[in-house]
């Protein structure tokens, strides 16, 4: 392991034209991606891969991309106006596809670019805050650049990996990227009472990032027996874990253990979930793979969409020519709740946007659909809750008009009443 003082350094030892690979998350490594940025022109026509940044990716920004080639699996806060600018394309696959895209060399990574924590006694290094796709990576030995930070924290789980897999390094300037908690609004706060209100005791939660996410999870304090097995955990978590509300007792597999691929939230928690035995980071391919989500018992998977249609279907993505999302973990967890026993699949949205419905006889053409009406089991406004498994097609889409703002469901029932809704 030989530290470096430039990108510019390795761009030699790399073949022409390579593919770097970015960590993810809060772990994607803040000093190596400002040098790829300012650095792009020595890796002239490089393909950049990442996964959700949440703060600045330059390297997504003129003038880098006029030297990369950025796709993401997820556009994350940091590449949201590239992807909508055609400066990065966002990649539309499922997490626990992506494990497999680089064991089957569809993506060949020639460059691995982690944040990681220092060496431990035993020379192993812990990938922190995200784990999801990178040991798939480094089992195709790509050249390794590692920002060692020791203020991120050493997670439990399938984080760690040994520190000789490590080329070459830099030391980090600053902390881990930090997310604090989302506050919400009233309507946010109305939405997730009526996503708590489907919660029973016992059930194994699946929940996002943001505001709506958080606040369901704060209405779950009178819960008992909760347990976690998510894309992401995040800060909101933390007292549900520290009153027992959450202890994952009902699990038959990773019994005790709330278990992500990835970690989201401010310094303090980080702090909580460092070498914290109650909380596991694994491989996405396990986090989201279908077999394991089949057979959680309870799982409740809780998830957000910007519109749906009503013949069902939803679309995650994009509005408005904005791209805001990928399919990230929703079509894996909405899936597997609905095979699981005693699953449920929720989707939660906002009955407008402005002064728009989001509840749509049609999707726009120009918009992609991220899953289909059979992986809901309910759909949750501000307006209700529109219960979805076993119904017919017209009773569906009664059930969302039932749910739509007042002032759009006349409208609605006349596109519906009109037979056109297919």
């Amino acid at each position: 392991m030989r530290r470096i003082r430039s990108l510019a350094q390795i761009a030699g030892l790399l073949p022409q034209r390579p593919t770097l690979v970015l960590h993810s998350a809060c772990s994607e490594p803040i000093v190596l991606a400002g040098m790829l940025a300012r650095e792009a022109a020595a890796f002239k026509g490089a393909r950049v891969l990442s996964l959700m940044p949440m703060g600045a990716a330059p390297y997504g920004d003129p003038p880098a991309t006029d030297h990369l080639s950025v796709m993401t699996f997820f556009p994350g806060k940091g590449l949201r106006s590239a992807a909508t600018a055609r400066r990065a394309e966002a990649l539309r696959y499922s997490l626990s596809d992506i494990p497999g895209l680089f064991e089957r060399n569809e993506f060949k990574a020639d460059a691995l670019l982690l944040q990681v924590s220092p060496p431990d006694a035993r020379n192993r290094v812990s990938l922190g805050l995200s784990v999801d796709y990178m040991q798939a990576v480094l089992l195709q030995k790509p050249l390794v650049i590692a920002e060692i930070n020791p203020q991120l924290p050493r997670t439990c789980g399938d984080a760690a990996i040994d520190a000789g897999l490590i080329d070459y390094f830099i030391d980090a300037t600053s902390p881990p990227q930090t997310v604090p908690r989302a506050t919400g609004d009233a309507i946010d706060r109305c939405i997730a009472r009526n996503v708590a209100a489907l919660i029973d005791d016992g059930a194994v939660l699946q929940v996002g990032i943001g505001s709506l996410p958080d606040q369901v999870l704060g209405c779950l304090t009178d819960r008992r027996h909760l347990g976690l097995h998510s894309g992401i955990i995040t800060e909101a978590a933390q007292p549900l874990i520290e009153s027992r509300v959450l202890d994952n007792s009902t699990k038959s597999f990773f019994r005790g253990i709330s278990v992500a691929t990835m970690a989201a939230g401010t310094q303090a928690f980080y702090d909580f979930i460092d070498d914290n035995p109650l909380i596991e980071l694994h491989s996405c391919s396990i986090t989201h793979g279908a077999s394991v989500l089949a057979a959680i018992d309870g799982l409740t998977a809780i998830n957000s969409a910007l519109q749906i249609d009503l013949a069902g279907r939803v679309n995650a993505e994009a509005v408005g020519g904005r791209i805001v999302a990928a399919p990230g973990g929703l079509p894996d967890f909405s899936r597997g709740a609905r095979r699981a026993p005693r699953g449920r699949s929720i989707l939660a949205l906002r009955s407008r946007y402005k002064e728009s419905s989001n509840i749509l006889p049609r999707l726009p053409s120009d918009v992609p659909v991220t899953i289909e009406a059979d992986d809901v089991d309910f759909v949750v406004t501000e307006f209700g809750v529109a219960a979805l498994r076993g119904c017919s097609p017209i009773a569906r889409a009664e059930a969302f008009i039932s749910v739509a703002h007042p002032a759009d469901q006349a409208e609605l029932q006349r596109v519906l009443s009109l037979g056109t809704v297919t």
